[in-house]
């Protein structure tokens, strides 16, 4: 009986209670705290990861609720933290006064480094579904738990998908231009692209940063075209990533564009490229053809929901409601100091209704989750398809990518 078979079950019993008038009140509500950037640049991408969670909590709460506080049920508590750290903490700390078991959150590196910091002096349940920098989990943390993969995995999966890749088609790669973004996120992605390279024995051309919110990529784009790179590798938020893939394609730039997952994963970056999204690689975290039980609904359930795909983020945001709910059962209590022990000891695997592409979600002694993989996309006629590991696509990997002209 798997996670998701166990809570209907629960509901079942539940209702059967109520009717027999063995539950007299309805429990209090557990409040769980949302810290995203619901506003400012980076607010499609958080909106979205709202998603995930709202998805989960509706069903949790349909299924009975937590059984083990007499089917309470959760409530989404916001924290908006605009995309700026500063704002961050301040909504964290809001949301610790309100009461909240735990905390969720808070997608961008840049910001969940710095408010993870502050959770951890409040002794506040941390759990961060998205946010990826190596260095959230180095500080020896007892209340941060990290479901996603760590930045240097990110990397060392575009840099290997992109040798399987080329050497397949008979052309390896030899050399890429690594463009990023100027925040955490993209400097230790950055990093790890640095390093895997190096292993791989692919060369750097240039390693390029850029502001977050630049308004323009003409003379950078510029660079890399004199550059001529086999690849293009990205670290990307929504609107530069769109902005890059406008760009290359005005000045002609064919290199295949590789990004790591956020602006080139986001539902958003093929609805407003349109055709031109089309044969962007993508590391990722999900997608719904991956072949695990339940993917197939909970994707339908997601897009009749919210009109749109799920994707990675709302897949990791989805698992890590339920992560919380699984330590909520076990912990019996909404004492925080008892919640973080039981997120300690989660073990949540596929029998149990893990979708994300491994096994189970369970946190080693720095918080993270060592089992954690990613899968690599190419968006084909408008969709996010599995193209990377081959053995387990869903897709055939259009490489070599044609050039803007011939497309």
């Amino acid at each position: 009986m798997n996670f998701f078979t166990k809570t209907l079950a629960v509901a079942g019993m539940v209702s059967a209670m109520t009717a027999m008038g063995s539950v007299a009140q309805a429990a209090d509500p557990v409040k769980v705290g949302i810290l995203l950037p619901l506003s400012g640049s980076v607010a499609p991408i958080g909106v979205n990861n709202r998603r995930g969670h709202e998805l989960a909590v509706e069903e949790i709460n349909a299924n009975g609720g937590i059984k083990a506080l007499g089917g309470a049920k959760l409530e989404m508590i916001d924290g908006d933290t605009q995309g700026k750290p500063e704002i961050g903490i301040t909504e964290l700390q809001k949301l610790e006064r309100q009461g909240v078991v735990a905390i969720m959150g808070a997608y961008q590196s840049g910001v969940t480094f710095p408010v993870t910091q502050i959770s951890e002096k409040l002794s506040v349940p941390f759990i961060d579904p998205v946010a990826i920098a190596d260095s959230i989990t180095s500080r020896g943390f007892k209340y941060l738990f990290k479901v996603s993969p760590q930045a240097s995995w990110y990397a060392r999966d575009q840099i290997r998908f992109v040798k399987d890749a080329s050497e397949r088609a008979g052309d390896p790669v030899k050399s890429v231009v690594l463009l990023h973004e100027d925040t955490l996120f993209g400097k230790s992605t950055g990093d790890g692209q640095v390093k895997a390279a190096g292993e791989f024995g692919i060369k750097v051309l240039e390693r390029i940063a850029y502001p977050k919110d630049t308004p323009d990529m003409t003379a950078t784009i510029s660079k890399i075209k004199q550059l001529n790179p086999d690849a293009v590798l990205l670290v990307s938020y929504l609107s530069d990533a769109v902005l890059i893939t406008k760009t290359m394609k005005e000045l002609g730039v064919n290199a295949p564009i590789v990004g790591t997952s956020a602006g080139h994963i986001d539902p958003a970056y093929i609805s407003t490229l349109g055709s031109d999204a089309d044969l962007t690689f993508t590391v990722g975290e999900w997608a719904p053809d991956v072949k695990k039980d339940g993917v197939t609904e909970i994707a339908k359930r997601f897009k009749d929901k919210f009109g749109v795909d799920m994707n990675g983020h709302a897949a990791e945001t989805y698992m890590s409601t339920y992560v919380l709910a699984d330590a909520l059962e076990r912990a019996g209590s909404t004492d925080r100091k008892k919640v973080r022990d039981a997120l300690a000891e989660t073990k949540l695997c596929s029998d149990d209704g893990n979708i994300l592409p491994y096994d189970c979600i369970r946190f080693d002694q720095t918080g993270q989750s060592p089992e954690a993989q990613l899968i690599m996309m190419q968006i084909i006629d408008g969709v996010h398809k599995t193209v990377w590991p081959f053995e387990t696509a869903a897709a055939d990997v259009v490489w070599p990518v044609p050039s803007w002209d011939k497309r």
